[in-house]
């Protein structure tokens, strides 16, 4: 009995001391393991790129915990230089630099044994990353991460990680290819579920990074635009990587003050673009060519509940400059990286043009509400326009909250030098008092009476003009000729004589051939944009029906 007692104080003083030791002394001497391991890891799976520096490491055994304060992933230019010269540089570099970095459950296995890595978390709080992107010649695809179980394959079997969190990150990236463009990000969150680095993921397509499930998220992005009239807002962004879908809310283009503030900014007419949108989704983007600018592909983004004004201010002498080569088309063959998307779905989007005419004092309205339909094959690459050479609007509106309009543009992908469109559109019934909103201020007559039956416009147009068919169907109209009161300042009233004139004598009251169609036709005005020259040709094709 008496030896069973010594055997057991003896054990109890044993897991006492080690207890004690663990606690006070274990961070001491586990530190230069650790220090040691970690350093390693980077520098083998960075193919020594990279060393990792830091002010001190605190090792808690009994809680299988450790802490990195003021840690720093520090670039080695001279291995940059060697692996360009071998061709195997990567196109983005990194300088990262970590206020606080918490490891959770790691064993002394872990540490004493190194050959596998378990942890439950990995948390990284504050991180301030720059990421220089110089897209090298040889590097024609995203960098291939399988290599990287190669690399540490030697010292570790495996690493596993359950959660791994990232903190309030500012992100910096840097296009060196267009003079260190600059763009930042701040406050950005990551988590990484179920990381898993060894010989059976090192090839699993179904990750991301080695991880079963990512996702990022961003919050409160401005941005003004480089004219300075702008600001681009996004309220929150979530890209979840390994599904490779995004979701944005609160996204807007607001221009900088009031109107009169926006107009005293600038010296020659320019339309105003007041846009938002609730909110918008991507469907399997290609997130690493998106963010080094090395292309944008999607199956679907989807803009929901959303509204966009334009605002001219007719007041402002006109620029001079020409408005060609900037159609819908033209434009996407503008735009310099690899573009392609299936789909842009419209969701309930409204569209309010207004105009300040200086003739008559007044601001014109017109609004396209309940917008709904979709741009098709988006596209500027070579390879997609073969196979289908036409972007492509389908969508349907209420015009002035009334009229049920329909139209499809067709805009040709093989013909953007001459800017080849045509255009299908059909309004149905509207009351045309509906319409006075904006040709009273911008026409100078008043739609007095007018039941329209039916609208249809065939239009084919290119860079220089346009042309077509136009059927108008409507009963009982009369119209009033305006001019500016000289006597009240912004006020219209009817020129009486003119008007009866035009009631009497000039225009026919109904129309009501169901199969005629008038020919139509414009020039289009180079200063002006790709909607004035579908109004002035529907406008001629109208004309010629009720004279």
């Amino acid at each position: 009995m008496k030896k069973i007692w010594i055997i057991g104080i003896s054990v109890a003083v044993l897991i006492g001391g080690a207890f004690l030791y663990l606690k006070f002394r274990g961070s001491e001497d586990f530190e230069p393991l650790i220090k040691s391991k970690l350093q390693q890891l980077v520098k083998d799976g960075s193919d020594g790129l990279y060393r990792l520096e830091f002010d001190s490491i605190n090792v808690d055994v009994l809680e299988s915990k450790v802490y990195l304060f003021n840690a720093e992933l520090i670039t080695d230019s001279s291995r940059l230089i060697v692996l360009d010269s071998l061709k195997q540089a990567p196109n983005d570099v990194f300088k990262v630099s970590i206020k606080t970095l918490v490891v959770d459950g790691i064993g002394t296995d872990d540490i004493l044994k190194g050959n596998n890595i378990d942890l439950d978390v990995l948390y990284i709080k504050e991180p301030i990353v720059e990421v220089f992107h110089h897209r090298r010649s040889y590097n024609y695809t995203p960098p291939d991460t399988s290599n990287l179980y190669s690399r540490i394959g030697e010292s570790l079997k495996h690493l596993a990680i359950k959660n791994l969190y990232v903190q309030n990150a500012d992100f910096t990236y840097h296009n060196i290819r267009e003079d260190d463009k600059i763009t930042k990000f701040k406050n950005v969150s990551m988590i990484f579920k179920d990381v898993l680095v060894d010989s059976a993921t090192q090839y699993d397509s179904t990750r991301f990074l080695y991880a079963k499930n990512a996702g990022i998220f961003l919050k409160d992005y401005t941005i003004t635009t480089a004219d300075s009239l702008y600001n681009f807002k996004v309220d929150s962004v979530a890209l979840y990587a390994s599904s490779h879908t995004m979701n944005i809310s609160g996204l807007s283009l607001k221009p900088k003050g009031k109107k009169e503030d926006f107009s005293k900014k600038i010296s020659f007419y320019k339309d105003r673009y007041d846009i938002k949108f609730e909110s918008a989704s991507i469907k399997n983007v290609d997130w690493y060519s998106l963010l080094s600018e090395d292309g944008f592909t999607a199956s679907q983004v989807s803009l929901d509940n959303g509204s966009v004004e334009v605002y001219a201010d007719r007041s402002l002498p006109a620029s001079g400059k020409t408005k060609v080569g900037n159609y819908p088309h033209q434009l996407l063959m503008k735009i310099k990286m690899p573009l392609s998307i299936d789909t842009i779905a419209l969701n309930n989007i409204k569209v309010t043009y207004k105009e300040f005419n200086p003739q008559s004092g007044k601001t014109g309205l017109l609004v396209f509400d309940k917008i709904n339909g979709a741009f098709t094959n988006i596209t500027n690459e070579k390879e997609n326009i073969a196979k289908d050479h036409f972007l492509t609007l389908n969508a349907s509106s209420l015009l002035m909250g009334s009229g049920s309009l329909q139209a499809v543009f067709k805009f040709d992908l093989t013909k953007t030098a001459t800017g080849n469109f045509s255009l299908d559109a059909t309004l149905g019934a509207i009351d045309g008092k509906k319409l006075n909103d904006a040709t009273m201020p911008l026409g100078l007559f008043e739609i007095k009476n007018a039941q329209i039956k039916k609208l249809t416009a065939h239009i084919q147009a290119s860079d220089k003009r346009a042309s077509g068919k136009v059927s108008f169907l409507y009963n009982d109209l009369k119209i009033g000729v305006l001019k500016p009161d000289e006597n009240a300042k912004g006020k219209l009233k009817e020129k009486g004589f003119i008007s009866f004139i035009a009631n009497s004598f000039v225009i026919k009251k109904a129309n009501n051939e169901s199969g005629g169609f008038e020919n139509a036709s414009a020039r289009r005005n180079p200063q002006k944009s790709f909607f004035n020259l579908i109004w002035k040709t529907i406008l001629d094709g109208i004309t010629k029906t009720i004279k």
